[in-house]
């Protein structure tokens, strides 16, 4: 996969990502299937709230083919025994996640060797990008993420989104092994390749072997380094000293806590609100494309225990003081789509805000509409003893038309609705669109900041995005933007790059 400092050891061993969206309809085929230990309980939602020493100790309850081995198996372990630091590290951006990775395979009673997986597909790096447009700890494909429900815009990428991806990953491997009648190593294998090529593999398997196994299987080559991988990993943290490993106290506590939030806030304010830097909180938070954090995106947050009781008592403070909020009871007749219509606002982002999974609404349901900022004439906010100016400013974006654009497909690329964006450019729906024009886009700016100027911005570049995308996007010079962003020896922007935008 590709991440940075591994880049070329990594991309020998393993390529992800490649997962099929559609699952192909295999004949029955005679397949050796894997068994279990009986040593394992491969229940793991029985361990669900059980105690236990520490991280490890949890991990190693739950593994479920600690008996199968293999010569590949043998060859990966050597390998990892070369590069104990890519381990290492791959286990230190793991920690804030770990304790969240194992409870979703506990809920959906999946072996805890997945929780892995993001080690051999990105080394648990947020922002991992591939050659085949995988994104994220997990390497989901655009056409798998939004058949698993994963939202995908300029503004926010599920993909990235650490927790999103991990449930939406559950229902994938879930399935897959379903599909494949309990062979896990199948369903890992198509996790990686697709169901479509490993089921070729089987027909393949069956015309030359009487009784084929799994390691019988022609995959390709990544697939076939992919399985033993995983599957050396969790021999080494089953037994990590006879394989000269040392690893790190976990303590089996979560390290992170979920915060739900109402009203857009921004990376630089979320910093002044809980006093950790912005690239801490980006890195808990990546599925957030730009400054913005956006409820109606997704409403929840990821923060250290402590800065989350933190964030609740200041954020609900703030929130009181710049937002207007409106509040819509629900009246006979009503429905989502005829409330999106009065305000003006998309019928996800009431959704999301209201937490309301399907359609159905209720006579005299209170629904709370997306904020707005308020108009009242309050300045500035004093957060820990430090004035704070408010900032009410917009950020206008250009988004460059290219061939097939059309207003249609750019509010839905920026989430906003038609009227808006028509609105924002003094347009009608029969307003005609040329290659290369720009289309402005509205943004709120960061909330709070020292000074009455808005400051720096951020922004992850999108896969295929050039220098020229950027610097005509917002208004800045290359120059300037090589040099804030120490990208002076970097002919290329590599998606995944986290910049900053200083757009003053």
């Amino acid at each position: 996969m590709v991440y940075k400092k591994y880049i070329f050891i990594i991309a020998v061993f393993v390529i992800s990502g490649c997962q099929q969206s559609t699952i192909s309809n295999l004949s029955q085929f005679p397949l050796d299937t894997t068994s279990f230990s009986n040593k394992s309980t491969c229940e793991t939602k029985t361990l669900i709230n059980k105690d236990f020493k520490d991280i490890w100790h949890r991990i190693r309850s739950g593994l479920c083919f600690n008996h199968i081995n293999s010569s590949r198996i043998n060859k990966e372990l050597n390998w990892m025994k070369r590069n104990k630091e890519f381990v290492y590290r791959s286990i230190e951006r793991a920690r804030p996640y770990l304790f969240h990775i194992l409870g979703h395979l506990e809920r959906r009673n999946l072996p805890y060797e997945l929780s892995l997986l993001p080690m051999v597909e990105s080394g648990f790096q947020p922002f991992a990008y591939s050659a085949s447009r995988a994104a994220g700890i997990w390497q989901f494909i655009p056409p798998t993420a939004r058949e698993y429900g994963l939202k995908m815009n300029w503004l926010y990428d599920g993909r990235r989104d650490v927790l999103e991806s991990t449930k939406a990953a559950t229902y994938f491997l879930g399935d897959m092994h379903r599909h494949f009648r309990g062979n896990w190593l199948l369903a890992i294998a198509s996790y990686n390749t697709g169901a479509g090529n490993v089921g070729k593999a089987i027909d393949r398997a069956n015309n030359i072997f009487t009784k084929p196994s799994y390691w019988d299987l022609d995959l390709p080559r990544e697939t076939e380094l992919y399985v033993p991988r995983l599957l050396a990993l969790a021999k080494i943290i089953k037994n990590p000293s006879k394989y000269g490993f040392n690893l790190p106290k976990l303590n089996n506590k979560k390290q992170t806590s979920r915060v739900k939030f109402y009203d857009p806030i921004d990376f630089q304010t979320l910093a002044i609100i809980t006093g950790l830097p912005q690239e801490k909180l980006m890195n808990l938070n990546p599925g957030y494309s730009t400054w913005i954090i956006d409820p109606a995106q997704q409403n929840t947050l990821l923060l250290p225990n402590k800065e989350s009781k933190l964030f609740k008592s200041r954020y609900k403070k703030l929130s009181s003081i710049i937002y207007e909020n409106k509040v819509y009871k629900v009246k006979k007749g009503d429905s989502l789509y005829k409330i999106s219509r009065i305000y003006n606002v998309k019928i996800d982002s009431i959704k999301k805000v209201n937490s309301i999974s399907g359609n159905t609404i209720y006579i005299n349901q209170n629904i709370k509409i997306p904020s707005e900022l308020n108009v009242s004439n309050k300045e500035f906010i004093t957060i820990n003893n430090q004035k704070y100016y408010i900032n009410k400013k917009e950020i206008t974006y250009n988004h460059i038309v290219k061939r097939y654009d059309n207003w249609y497909k750019i509010a839905k690329k920026y989430d906003v609705s038609l009227k808006t964006l028509l609105l924002w450019n003094d347009a009608n729906k029969k307003t005609k669109l040329r290659i290369n024009s720009l289309v402005k886009i509205k943004l709120k700016g960061p909330i709070l900041s020292k000074s009455k100027k808005v400051q720096s911005l951020r922004y992850v570049v999108n896969s295929g995005e050039r220098y020229d995308q950027i610097v005509r996007g917002f208004g800045v010079s290359k120059d300037k933007l090589v040099t804030d962003n120490k990208l002076k020896n970097k002919k290329y922007l590599t998606a995944g790059d986290n910049l900053i935008i200083n757009s003053n």
